[in-house]
């Protein structure tokens, strides 16, 4: 065990660098390590680790789409090699071509069949297709090529390191295909689209065809957001996504039978005893049913970890489990170190570690009931820490919910494998069981739809410092020490660490944070003990929603419990569409602007802990939507940030009539994010900005900062950052000046994508050839 703990954090030490290390330290941990007897093979395993994994990242990054190829367009062949994700009318679209003609969104990995390009794996898009996808085709698509490349912000969702633990070196979308000459590769995947198929003949239009899909293939793209959002109240995401849980479930109910029908004949039981023949059986299906699921990481590490379980068990050694964990953890993390980068991992060796705690017998004999709400209380303490690390939330319902649920559903999982078995090969008898099963099903989703409706506060939002998090930890283990250790005192104290009110975000003066959230805008202000949020950046149906995936979790993580006033400018997609993931979240003390019943008033002021509020400009009659933005001025020591939404060339004439005096300002957020509409030469020169920042996406189709203006703020040595290069931009206001960090130069990982960060006295080349 002390190997794979060496080996385990050489490869982190690994990931968690900015740069791959030179050359030499690795010599250096190796002369170390044959030098020092004692320390000898943990540093050897160190080594090793930091090694492979460096040349595993190493084999990812080489694979990227170049960044100085970003946008180029391609005809290439290659195989569908994921099930295709289809959804209608996302981000916007209504689902019809401009012909009339029904379209489709199609997500789905390609393999390129030509080995000379760089990338082997790319995430694909297909916008309004009429085409029909399946699994392991062949087809020559023409693809616009992109780096992979994603938003950074504190407490965000890493895009970047999404892709990179996936191994995709790059994103595309779709400008045009035809099918080509199958090459008969992929041949599980096909399988599994082929039994995709009888799915949907077999229960045509039933509600439970998405559960079905998740439960046997590992296809969740059926499940909308309501369904997830439902897991998620109540705890139970672990059962529909197919994990350890579920691969359990399968390989115990085999056990059962098989053992149960060996004892039946005694010449059996004669050449191989009944419980070694149903341990192998058991195995057998946990490996096929991860096979059908599409053998995906999660998959994989249940049916190795019940494998060497097994092996263990066959050979007398399940009296010291933890050597099987220890063995699976060091094979899964060896042969994938990037895996490491993924919480499942964590929170599955948590799950089953904590089982095997409780199950150990330590803690005084309970059976029935009694041990399973022991056995469920301690997996809610020991994994509320590690949820609230990866996910700034846990949901309070969930041991009580799973009490109920997870019986249910190991009794309707190996009912729903058996009776797609039974359908396949005897349909008249199989079909009414599986419609049965289904029903089943759906009766439990909408239980599940039901009890998030009637808990919409079920989800504890909180993102706790990692020391909070790590004592909680321990405290977990603490309070379920093995009786006669007096522990349980130190674990309830540990696990109080959960509810210490965060640190201060600033002391004097305020912080304001210009969030990545793509084509949109999202502006956080803390003072000393107010928080303000202006703009909740976009939101797509079935897509991105910058509220919940960028603006809660940077709220959350620096210690937010609630916004004191939340101000929408306009009424526009990309500065409104997050505000309804950030009310289900945060309480909302004060709301202005659109959406509200509080428009924003020119002259209002306000002050907090001595930072200064006033409102520039609102709606006006006459006005369009941009030009009627709230225009937000921030002030403390004589330094000022000036928040002008979408207006445009009117909007700031607008303000330079009514409040010239007013809107000189060190930091400006570019207005319209840096459209060629705004920022015109008089509203920079009366603003006189040192920094100014442009909210918008990385290479947009709108390519905004458009270049002109670029250029317009160059000339006058007007330092600039764009949040599509740069990450969320933090700049501090006090008395001693001001400070700016961005978070991609912060939050630097091997994965992270290069960009520029600030412009000052040139335009990047991407700008001088832009329209």
């Amino acid at each position: 065990m002390p190997l794979v703990v060496a080996f385990t954090l050489g490869a982190l030490a690994l990931l968690q660098s900015r740069d791959f290390p030179l050359l030499w330290v690795y010599g250096v941990l190796l002369i170390a390590s044959l030098l020092m007897r004692r320390w000898r093979s943990l540093l050897l395993a160190f080594t090793a680790g930091a090694v492979i994994t460096a040349f595993e990242a190493g084999r990812v990054i080489d694979s990227r789409w170049p960044s100085s190829r970003f946008g180029e367009v391609i005809t290439v062949e290659g195989v569908v090699a994921s099930l295709p994700q289809a959804q209608r009318g996302e981000a916007g679209f209504d689902g019809e071509a401009r012909d009339g003609v029904p379209s489709t969104t199609w997500r789905f990995r390609f393999d390129p069949v030509d080995k000379a390009l760089p990338s082997k794996k790319i995430r694909v898009a297909w916008y309004r297709s009429s085409e029909s996808l399946r699994g392991g085709e062949c087809w020559r698509l023409r693809l616009v090529m992109r780096t992979p490349h994603g938003g950074i912000n504190p407490g965000g969702f890493d895009y970047e390191g999404w892709l990179f633990r996936q191994g995709i070196g790059a994103t595309a979308t779709v400008r045009g295909g035809e099918r080509c000459e199958d090459t008969g590769s992929h041949r599980l995947l096909r399988l599994r689209q082929a039994f995709s198929d009888r799915l949907k003949a077999w229960l045509p239009d039933h509600p439970a065809l998405p559960m079905v899909a998740a439960l046997t293939l590992g296809d969740t793209s059926g499940l909308d957001e309501d369904d997830w959002q439902a897991f998620r109240l109540t705890g139970t995401t672990h059962l529909v996504a197919i994990s350890g849980f579920n691969v359990a479930i399968v390989a115990g109910v085999v056990f059962w039978l098989l053992r149960a029908f060996w004892r039946l004949v005694p010449a059996l039981c004669l050449r191989v005893p009944a419980p070694r023949a149903a341990l192998a059986a058991s195995v057998l299906a946990a490996f096929l049913y991860a096979l059908l699921a599409g053998f995906e990481p999660p998959v994989q590490r249940a049916a190795l970890m019940l494998g060497l379980l097994a092996l263990a068990g066959a050979w007398g050694g399940l009296g010291q489990p933890s050597r099987a964990l220890a063995l699976a953890w060091g094979l899964i993390v060896a042969t994938d170190p990037l895996t490491l980068l993924a919480p499942g991992l964590w929170l599955s060796f948590a799950a089953v570690g904590a089982i095997f705690y409780v199950s150990a017998g330590r803690l005084g004999p309970v059976s029935g009931w009694r041990a399973a709400i022991r056995v469920q209380l301690m997996l809610s303490l020991m994994l509320a820490p590690l949820t609230l690390y990866w996910f700034q939330g846990t949901s309070l319902t969930g041991p009580l919910v799973n009490l109920a649920a997870v019986p249910i559903a190991a009794l309707l999982t190996p009912a729903l494998i058996g009776a797609l078995l039974l359908t396949a090969l005897v349909p008249v008898i199989g079909l009414p069981l599986l419609t049965g099963v289904a029903d089943a099903l759906a009766l439990g989703q909408q239980a599940l739809l039901w009890i998030a409706d009637a808990t919409p506060k079920a989800w504890a939002a909180a993102s706790p410092e990692p020391a909070a998090l790590l004592l909680a930890l321990i405290g977990a283990v603490a309070l379920f020490a093995p009786a006669g250790l007096p522990l349980r005192v130190f674990g309830v104290i540990a696990l109080s660490a959960l509810f210490l009110p965060p640190p201060r975000v600033v002391e004097e003066g305020f912080r304001a944070t210009v969030l990545d959230v793509g084509q949109g805008l999202a502006v956080v202000v803390h003072t000393a003990r107010h928080t303000l949020l202006y703009d909740a950046g976009p939101a797509y149906p079935g897509g991105f929603d910058a509220g919940r995936s960028v603006v809660v979790p940077y709220l959350l993580r620096s210690g937010a419990r609630k916004l004191d006033r939340l101000i929408v400018s306009h009424g526009d997609l990309d500065h409104v569409g997050g505000v309804t993931a950030v009310k289900a979240a945060l309480r909302v003390d004060q709301r202005s602007g659109s959406g509200s019943d509080q428009p924003c008033m020119a002259g209002e002021r306000w002050t907090w802990d001595g930072v200064g509020f006033e409102l520039l400009a609102g709606p006006e009659a006459g006005l369009s939507d941009n030009d009627g933005s709230c225009v937000l001025r921030v002030s403390y020591g004589g330094q000022a940030l000036l928040l002008a939404g979408d207006i445009e060339a009117q909007g700031e004439a607008r303000l330079l009539a009514t409040a010239p005096d007013k809107l000189e300002a060190k930091v400006l957020v570019t207005p319209h994010h840096g459209s060629r509409t705004s920022s015109s030469a008089a509203f920079i020169d009366a603003i006189q900005p040192e920094l100014t920042i442009h909210s918008a996406g990385w290479h947009h189709r709108f390519r905004h900062p458009a270049r002109e203006v670029v250029a317009r703020y160059a000339e006058r040595g007007v330092k600039q950052i764009a949040t599509g290069d740069s990450g969320a931009v933090t700049v501090d206001f006090d008395m001693n000046g001001r400070r700016t960090n961005m978070e991609r130069r912060r939050a630097k990982r091997l994965w992270s994508t290069p960009a520029d960060h600030v412009w000052h006295n040139h335009i990047p080349d991407r700008y001088e050839t832009a329209r």
